[in-house]
């Protein structure tokens, strides 16, 4: 989400969601704004249309049409006066949406999808049918309204240091250069300063040298870190390339999500989504809370932070004590030994670097990308940086914990296919389309290979990562159009086995 001073005694902004008509305040996402009038689910995964949570730990949670635009992520983009906010993948419409029928299917007979050939009509006129229905239930949006467009300038920016990744070390870095002189351009998705949800930040100024570049999110390294490109959140500003004498990615770390039942309800999101509603938007991430952090001590300091808004915890203990999630359209309590009721479950701990930026700027090859070495241009700084330990699973895993909440993905499907003799995680990768949504890979490969370690130990082996291909997120197409020129075509033979250019 958007860091911010919002608080709940903000200016009033009037905007809708599915044709009713809300108020938000001045300072919110659009996630925040649904969530200060007690929307929490605007979307379904992708097979068997169950909800998914807004600002839960899948993406596709945050994703919805805005202004007739559609796949918009909710969490990033600024709440404005009017805007239309409307769910994806409905039918007839929101309000009456018979797609929900099939969470009554049992979920192994959608396994894999709906991507079985031998179910598919012979005659053209009805697979062309039944390939449009196919692709609306397997979550394509609808295309967006027609308009006129053209193409937003983008920026080359040549600097000596670009650092990406805004908190205490990306901030350290960049200080630390432009007191030698060093021309520095910092990128980072929050807002240039410090919030009341992450103080540490706010206690690192930034040198009035750097330049920032907020709310934008870099998308791409090329050629070894050589071109750097980004995209702000606000896609009425244009592109940026950055083409930089050296690179520190200072990227942080992600919480894992908890693998257990129930964990892509409505309701369950991480520890930073929740102190961003509770300290910068003023908003309780529920009534009552149960949380999760690596021990208890860690999770009795998150649950201290969050009563402020009003949120009552009924429980705060290490991950390791839950066992599932309860509710079917929303969180309605957790198992812990006990079943305890709440509304809401907020997790941290066993946090993962996205290795995304790492992989782009080490890959090579045409085809399949295989990740090397890091060349010397490019360094990780802060946690990023830090050895990462085995993720810990529980130890009886469930069929119905979601390793992919996005594509659909559980525990129970990925045994099916290990039963069979099928550990390769490429080839279950295909079979699953874990980790192929908006997500980019993670962190649903690393739960992944997480459980086939777990359930198929005798198989473990050293497998490449997907490749993390660029664009790593969603830019609109006239931000890319506007970047056109701004680079050279590269056209040096590929290093890879299977040839081609890069």
């Amino acid at each position: 989400m958007r860091d911010g001073t919002a608080s709940a005694g903000g200016e009033a902004i009037v905007f809708s969601f599915n044709g009713r008509r809300l108020t938000g305040r001045a300072g919110d996402t659009l996630a925040a704004a649904l969530w200060r009038n007690g929307i929490r689910r605007v979307a379904t995964t992708r097979k068997r249309h169950l909800p998914l949570g807004l600002l839960g730990a899948s993406v596709s949670g945050n994703l919805a049409r805005v202004d007739g635009i559609p796949n918009v992520r909710l969490d990033q983009v600024p709440l404005r006066a009017g805007a239309q906010v409307r769910a994806q993948n409905c039918w007839p419409a929101p309000g009456v949406d018979v797609t929900r029928a099939l969470s009554l299917v049992p979920a192994p007979w959608l396994y894999g999808g709906f991507e079985h050939g031998a179910l598919m009509p012979r005659s053209p006129r009805a697979f062309r049918l039944a390939e449009k229905v196919m692709s609306h239930l397997a979550g394509m949006a609808d295309p967006p309204a027609p308009r006129p467009g053209q193409a937003v300038p983008g920026r080359r920016i040549e600097v000596d240091l670009l650092v990406v990744g805004g908190g205490v070390e990306g901030r350290r870095v960049a200080n630390a250069a432009a007191a030698e002189g060093v021309r520095v351009a910092l990128v980072t998705r929050s807002a240039a300063g410090g919030t009341a949800c992450d103080p540490a930040r706010a206690a690192v100024p930034l040198a009035p040298q750097v330049q920032v570049f907020p709310e934008t999110e870099v998308f791409g390294l090329y050629r070894g870190g050589e071109i750097v490109a980004a995209a702000p959140f606000d896609t009425t500003r244009g592109g940026l390339v950055f083409v930089p004498g050296r690179v520190v990615l200072a990227t942080g770390r992600r919480a894992m999500p908890l693998l257990v039942p129930g964990n892509h309800l409505p309701g369950v999101i991480d520890a930073r989504a929740a102190l961003r509603l509770a300290l910068d938007h003023g908003v309780a991430p529920g009534r009552r809370i149960a949380v999760f952090a690596e021990d208890a001590c860690a999770a009795a300091e998150l649950a201290r932070r969050l009563a402020p808004s009003g949120a009552s915890c009924v429980h705060a203990g290490p991950r390791t004590e839950l066992h599932r999630i309860l509710g079917r359209s929303r969180v309605t309590g957790v198992e812990v030994g006990a079943r305890l009721r709440c509304d809401g479950v907020i997790f941290a701990g066993d946090a993962r670097p996205d290795p995304g930026l790492p992989f782009q700027a080490s890959a090579a090859g045409c085809v399949q990308l295989r990740p090397g070495a890091i060349p010397p241009r490019v360094a990780l700084a802060g946690s990023c940086a830090q050895p990462v330990a085995p993720l810990a699973l529980p130890a009886v895993l469930e069929d119905a914990s979601y390793v992919c909440a996005c594509m659909d993905v559980t525990v129970g499907e990925l045994r099916h296919h290990i039963d069979r003799g099928i550990t390769d995680l490429e080839v279950l990768k295909r079979l699953t389309s874990c980790g192929m949504g908006p997500c980019q890979g993670f962190p649903c490969w690393e739960t992944m290979a997480a459980v086939v370690a777990q359930l198929a130990p005798q198989a473990v082996q050293r497998v490449p990562r997907p490749s993390h291909r660029a664009p790593r997120r969603a830019l609109t197409v006239a931000q890319a159009a506007g970047m056109e020129g701004l680079v050279a075509p590269d056209v040096r033979p590929a290093s890879g086995p299977e040839g081609g250019y890069e």
